[in-house]
């Protein structure tokens, strides 16, 4: 059986190791989404509508992941601490709460996961119409 420690000090590490990094890491990739659509705006508007969810998925994907992990990490470190204490039935609410927890971003992952399936699809029709176009103009 593993000891928990909930202190500031590790409030701060998973702040400065995993929060900051994926505030940083959206700010950056909203930049970037923003530059490219200004540029490719009146190229292709449907490859870059392509591209902007698919990196959109990957960025939801990767954002849930992480959330996912630290989720389950807390939720199996704050039951184990309220079975350690014998207090499950003074914390019923949040020990049964925090057990079910991780199913929430869980959900997110699947849906950001069929997003991205769904996108990956919609490049092949994409491809498709765009060797037609090519065709059509060739002749």
């Amino acid at each position: 059986m593993t000891q928990t420690v909930y202190s500031e000090r590790n409030m701060r590490v998973l702040l400065y190791y995993v929060i900051i990094p994926l505030i940083v890491l959206l700010i950056l990739f909203f930049i970037g989404i923003k530059i490219y659509e200004h540029h490719n705006k009146k190229k292709n508007i449907n490859r870059t509508n392509y591209v902007v969810n698919y990196w959109s998925n990957v960025i939801g994907v990767l954002f849930t992941a992480i959330l996912l992990s630290v989720s389950i990490g807390f939720s199996l470190a704050f039951t184990e601490n309220v079975r350690a204490l014998n207090a499950i039935e003074e914390n019923k609410f949040f020990y049964y709460f925090f057990m079910v927890f991780p199913v929430f971003p869980f959900f997110f992952l699947v849906f950001y996961i069929t997003k991205f399936i769904t996108n990956i699809r919609r490049k092949e029709k994409l491809d498709k119409e765009e060797e037609e176009e090519e065709d059509n103009n060739g002749e």
